[in-house]
């Protein structure tokens, strides 16, 4: 069991595909009301470990606990706190902005109504409401991104997993995404992303932990990611800013 505010853990874990090690027996606790950041080059493990996180992929060995559940042994109950946000939009191309939401709402047995409400409000927020009647599949990378995040929150989660959040953002969209990600922490989620944006990650993060070849080294603290990053793991992480 998580203990003393702890609400995101990983214990001791490892992941194999065949004969490669994607994970070798990472730990990991996210607090209450923490942002961390995940940090590590291309290959290093870091989308892998969301999705185990996630309880879309299960560990060779280890565990995954959140709050007081077993991830693996309530994956139902786990996924009920979670809200990701990865690679892919899972968003329905023929369906409008506002039905994909309403439908992820049903999903995790939101009421109708409720859905409708929530659905408006969370495009409002991540600036789409004017979109709200158009077909997914007409939307930019950038747009696209904006309900994605609307999509993982649609539920309340009180822990949000996020790979590259400001991919493919202009401006606007990468201050919409940092603006809502300080009132999730405000709320007292847990936040764990992973990302190449220096820049945002030293504005956002608490912390941040290093994924290199599958192990994570000691936590860096945020003001001074830029410096010892590349001085104390060697990363080549490529820095970028708002596309």
């Amino acid at each position: 069991m998580c203990e003393g505010g702890r609400v995101l853990e990983a214990r001791s874990v490892s992941r194999r595909f065949g004969d490669r090690e994607a994970l070798r027996s990472v730990s990991l606790r996210v607090q209450e009301g923490e942002i961390v950041a995940l940090l590590g080059p291309n290959g290093s493990g870091k989308t892998t470990l969301l999705r185990v996180l996630a309880t879309l992929l299960e560990p060779t060995t280890g565990q995954v606990f959140l709050d007081d559940l077993d991830a693996f042994e309530d994956p139902v109950g786990t996924k009920a706190k979670l809200g990701m946000m990865g690679h892919r939009s899972f968003a329905y191309g023929h369906l409008t902005l506002l039905e994909n939401l309403v439908y992820y709402g049903r999903m995790y047995s939101l009421g109708r109504e409720e859905a409708l409400t929530r659905g408006v409000d969370l495009l409002e927020r991540v600036g789409l409401g004017h979109r709200s009647n158009d077909q997914a599949r007409i939307l930019s990378q950038g747009m696209m991104q904006r309900l994605s995040l609307a999509r993982a929150l649609m539920h309340d989660p009180s822990v949000l997993l996020l790979d590259e959040p400001f991919s493919n953002l202009d401006s606007t969209g990468c201050q919409i995404i940092g603006e809502i990600l300080r009132e999730r922490k405000e709320r007292g989620n847990s936040i764990l992303l992973v990302s190449h944006d220096l820049t945002r990650i030293s504005a956002l993060a608490d912390r941040a932990e290093v994924l290199v070849g599958g192990v994570i080294g000691r936590s860096v603290p945020v003001d001074l990611v830029r410096s010892r990053l590349k001085e104390e793991y060697g990363c080549a992480l490529e820095e970028s800013g708002p596309r």
